[in-house]
């Protein structure tokens, strides 16, 4: 997403690319960031909670079905990104970041320890995103050849390969920037923060992931999610013109038989519904980040000089704030949609079970 670690200050008091200390250009932003940072803060303690409480749930449910083991493995992927956002911005709030005795630069250190590698475990949830709607849509276009073809060693098989591919990349960063004691001359202390490694190789590496990782994982999880997603709407309306039709020409005689199917019926479209409502949120909260991404990939200066920076730390915070509500809210949705899992939730937290769910 955003490197910003290129404007921290040097050794020798000198900036690597800016002539204002690093510092007091964050400071200066402090007030544009105030309402974002409280808004990721919020949502990023919501999404660990209610992540926490996915794991569990699905993990109780069993793992036997694929999407289980799909939307499990999503979890996983939205509890460590919020945790990252909850960390990152904790180090932007002045009152953590001039706290005094504060032996590192929080700014620094959270970019080494959380920002930098968010983005990758981000694509990390697109993909998964793509291939439970991908998943679904298969079922709807080829149901009795599916479970051949999508099985639980594949399905775990696929989200070990999810996983390997966008996050091993991150080994690069090592390469090119450490954690290390450094003096900071707007503070007139030497702390622990960010030192940047002249290795030509790794900084190639560096931009070739951020255009895979960065740039394509996403739109190409985007598309998939965007054209599956459709598709399934389509067949949540016709199946639901399809059982009006059938209801209006079912006998008392044949009742029985069509309640089971419409029932059975009636489960798959909940699915349904259940990814579209989980595909709709990703649409909505990575779209902005795709724009983004472009533009940035066409206009490097504006994230690399002090002029804009106020205005680019800006908008990396709402771009914070919509990936963090992505993470965050899954949990509502499977609560609402997904009659099995609102059961075992209510189980696990000793409340009474929902008679009215069917």
């Amino acid at each position: 997403m955003f490197n910003l670690t290129n404007a921290s200050e040097g050794s020798d008091g000198r900036l690597g690319v800016t002539q204002t200390p690093f510092l007091v250009l964050w400071k200066q932003a402090d007030g544009v960031l105030f309402y974002p940072t409280v808004i990721i803060l919020v949502f990023a303690v919501l999404g660990v909670v209610t992540n926490i409480l996915n794991i569990i749930v699905f993990i109780k449910m069993g793992l036997q079905k694929t999407t289980t083991v799909s939307m499990l493995a999503l979890a996983v992927s939205d509890l460590i990104c919020c945790i990252m956002a909850f960390w990152t911005y904790l180090c932007y709030v002045p009152a953590f970041r001039d706290m005094p005795g504060l032996p590192f630069q929080s700014i620094e250190v959270s970019l080494e320890t959380g920002q930098n590698f968010r983005p990758y475990v981000i694509r990390t949830g697109a993909l998964i995103t793509a291939f439970i709607t991908l998943e679904r849509c298969l079922c709807v276009m080829i149901p009795l050849k599916v479970k051949n073809i999508i099985t639980l060693p594949i399905t775990r098989a696929t989200i070990v390969i999810v996983y390997i591919i966008t996050i091993v990349p991150f080994i690069v960063h090592p390469f090119l920037y450490k954690l290390d004691w450094k003096f900071f001359p707007s503070l007139n202390r030497t702390m622990v923060g960010s030192v940047i490694r002249h290795d030509p190789i790794a900084f190639f590496f560096l931009v070739f992931n951020a255009y895979l990782c960065g740039f394509s994982y996403l739109l190409l999880a985007s598309g998939v999610v965007l054209i599956c997603t459709l598709f399934l709407v389509i067949t949540l309306v016709r199946s639901s013109r399809w059982r009006e039709s059938m209801r209006k020409q079912t006998q008392v005689s044949t009742e029985k038989s069509i309640d089971l199917n419409a029932s059975r019926n009636r489960r798959e479209d909940r699915l349904i519904k259940m990814v579209v409502a989980i595909a709709t949120i990703f649409i909505i909260c990575n779209t902005p980040g795709t724009i983004v991404m472009f533009i940035l990939s066409v206009s490097k200066e504006y994230i690399e000089g002090e002029r804009f920076l106020p205005s680019s730390l800006l908008l990396q915070a709402c771009l914070f704030t919509f990936e963090t509500v992505n993470n965050s809210l899954n949990f509502f949705v499977y609560y609402m949609i997904g009659t099995r899992f609102r059961i075992v939730f209510r189980q696990l937290v000793g409340l009474k079970e929902d008679t009215a769910s069917s």
